[in-house]
C-alpha cells in the first residue's frame, strides 16, 4: 500500500472523529439499509395496486427523491431557509417527513388506498429537503478543505452504501413472502432512529466559515428561487444528466418486470449487485476523484452511463442485466461524491445551503417530466425505445459537461496531489 493510499484510509478515520461527520456518515449507514429496499420497493409496489408502468412515471415524475415536482420545489428553500437560520432544524425537518412518507406507505399497503400512494410519494420528494443543508454542513465541518471534502463525501457515501449488499435482496424476497407492508414497516423504524442520532449528534454550522449576516436575516421567496445568470451552463449540464438517467433508470426494474417476467427477488438480486459495484469501486472513485478533480471525473462518469444504457437496451435475461448493474454501480460512485465536491468548492461561503438548493431545484424543473416521458414510450413504442432516449441524452449531456463545468481552483488540486 502507498502512502498516498494510507492518507486517504489514516484521513477517513480521522474525519469520524468529527462530531458531525460521524453523525451523518452512521445515520447513513442505517438509511442505507431502508433506501436499498425502497429502490426494490418503489417500483414494484405500485404495480400491486393496479398502477401500470406509464403511471408509475407520473408517480416518479412527482415523488423521486432527486428529480421530482415535490423535491424540485422545496430544495431551494430548505437550503435558503438554512443559510439563514440553520442547517441541523432542515436536516431534521427532512427526517420527520420521511417518516411521514413511510407511514402513509404503510397505510397504502394496508388500504390499497391509491391516494395514499399519491400522497406518499410526495412526502418521498419532499423529504430530501435536509440534503443542501447536509451538503453544507460536512464542507463546513472540514473547514471547506478540498481534499478533506473529497474523502468525506466519498466516505459517507461508502456508509450508506455498505447495507445496500444485503437489503435490496432480502427486500425482494420479503416482498414476496411477507408483502411491502414489512418494508416500509422497517424504513420508518430506522429513520425514526436517524432522527434521534441527529438530534443528539448534529452541532450547527452555519457561519463557522464566515461570521458575517447572510443577506440580511429575513427569508426570502425571489432569493430562494433565483438562479445566478453565470451558472446556467453549469446547471444545464448537470440538469442533462438527471433527465437523461431519468427516462429509464425510474422505472427500468419495472420494466424489466413487465417484458423479461423478472420477479422480485429478481430485481432485489440486481439493486444488490449495482450497490455491491458501488461499493467495490468505492476507493477507486476517490482515487480518481482527488486525482482528475470533480469535472473530469463526472465526465468519466456520465460515459459510462452511456455504456449503461447501451448494455440496458440489448439485455433480454438477468445475467446480461447483473452486468449492467456492475457499470450502473460504478457509475453512481463516480458521481455523487464528485457533484457535491464541485458544488460545494464553488458556491459563496453566505449561500452555500441555498446554492445547493437551486442546483437541485434545476435538474428537478428539468429531469421531472423524464420518467412520464419513458413510460409512454415504453408504453406506445416498446422497451427500447426509452433506453435509446437515455443514451442519446448521456451523449449531449458529457458534451455539455466538457463545455460548461467548473474546474477544481488550481490551489486545491495542488493541495490534493
Amino acid at each position: 500500500m502507498t502512502g498516498r493510499e494510507r492518507g486517504i484510509l489514516s484521513l477517513s478515520r480521522s474525519l469520524l472523529v468529527n462530531r458531525n461527520i460521524r453523525a451523518i456518515a452512521i445515520t447513513g449507514l442505517i438509511s442505507g439499509v431502508y433506501i436499498g429496499m425502497l429502490n426494490v420497493a418503489l417500483q414494484l409496489f405500485p404495480g400491486t395496486l393496479g398502477f401500470g408502468v406509464a403511471a408509475l412515471g407520473v408517480l416518479q415524475a412527482l415523488g423521486n427523491r432527486f428529480s421530482g415536482v415535490a423535491a424540485t420545489f422545496v430544495q431551494p428553500l430548505a437550503g435558503h431557509y438554512s443559510d439563514l437560520h440553520s442547517r441541523r432544524q432542515a436536516i431534521l425537518l427532512g427526517s420527520v417527513t420521511t417518516i411521514a412518507s413511510m407511514v402513509c406507505f404503510m397505510g397504502a399497503a394496508l388500504s390499497r388506498d391509491g391516494y395514499l400512494v399519491l400522497s406518499a410519494f410526495v412526502l418521498y420528494g419532499v423529504s430530501i429537503l435536509g440534503s443542501p443543508a447536509s451538503q453544507a454542513m460536512v464542507a463546513e465541518s472540514v473547514g471547506l478543505d478540498s481534499r478533506q471534502m473529497d474523502v468525506a463525501y466519498s466516505l459517507i457515501f461508502f456508509m450508506g452504501t455498505v447495507p445496500g449488499v444485503v437489503f435490496p435482496y432480502l427486500a425482494g424476497a420479503l416482498a414476496e413472502t411477507y408483502g411491502y407492508l414489512l418494508i416500509f414497516t422497517v424504513a420508518a423504524t430506522l429513520e425514526s432512529l436517524d432522527l434521534y442520532l441527529y438530534w443528539r449528534g448534529l452541532a450547527e454550522t452555519r457561519h463557522i466559515v464566515t461570521a458575517e449576516p447572510v443577506q440580511g436575516s429575513t427569508f426570502s421567496l425571489r432569493e430562494a428561487f433565483t438562479f445566478p445568470k453565470s451558472s446556467w451552463g453549469y446547471f444545464g449540464a448537470l440538469a442533462m444528466d438527471a433527465f437523461a438517467f431519468g427516462i429509464s433508470s425510474n422505472i427500468i426494474y419495472a420494466m424489466a418486470e413487465d417484458r423479461f417476467h423478472f420477479t422480485a427477488s429478481d430485481v432485489g438480486l440486481l439493486v444488490a449487485v449495482w450497490y455491491l459495484a458501488m461499493l467495490a469501486s468505492q476507493y477507486p472513485a476517490t482515487r480518481i476523484l482527488i486525482r482528475l478533480g470533480p469535472k473530469r471525473t463526472l465526465m468519466l462518469s456520465e460515459l459510462l452511463g452511456t455504456l449503461l444504457m447501451a448494455g440496458w437496451a440489448i439485455s433480454n435475461s438477468l445475467p446480461e442485466f447483473l452486468a449492467s448493474s456492475v457499470v450502473f454501480g460504478v457509475s453512481v460512485t463516480t458521481w455523487v461524491p464528485g457533484v457535491s465536491s464541485l458544488l460545494m468548492t464553488h458556491s459563496p461561503p453566505k449561500t452555500r445551503g441555498g446554492v445547493g438548493g437551486k442546483v437541485a431545484a434545476f435538474r428537478g424543473l428539468v429531469a421531472f417530466p423524464a420518467p412520464i416521458v419513458g413510460g409512454f414510450l415504453y408504453q406506445y413504442l416498446g422497451y427500447e425505445a426509452p433506453i435509446a432516449a437515455s443514451l442519446v441524452g448521456t451523449v449531449v449531456c458529457v458534451a455539455l459537461m466538457f463545455r460548461y463545468l467548473p474546474e477544481h481552483p488550481t490551489a486545491s488540486r495542488e493541495k490534493a496531489k
